[in-house]
């Protein structure tokens, strides 16, 4: 039987309400974690968030660098319109 997927927000707060509630995170959730490379900016940004308050989100060694990378790489697309 498929895993089934969340949408990166969902994967988020299904793993906050996890640690709030003495749980462990079910491998779906850390599944799902895995896939941050493909998660847009806001929420990327929200993953972040998340680890300040739940540091073992950031499985990996190096991942808030890694996310920090990926974060930097929005930022060099986002092009300025000057308000006349």
């Amino acid at each position: 039987m498929k895993n089934p997927s969340f949408t990166p927000t969902q994967t988020v707060n299904m793993f906050v309400r996890y640690k709030k509630e003495g749980n462990s995170v079910p491998l779906m959730v850390w599944d799902s974690l895995r896939n941050y490379p493909n998660w847009n900016q806001i929420e990327l940004t929200g993953l972040l968030n998340a680890s300040g308050y739940f540091p073992d989100i950031l499985f990996e060694p190096g991942m808030e660098e890694k996310i920090q990378t990926l974060l930097q790489g929005f930022q060099k697309r986002t092009v300025e319109i000057p308000i006349r």
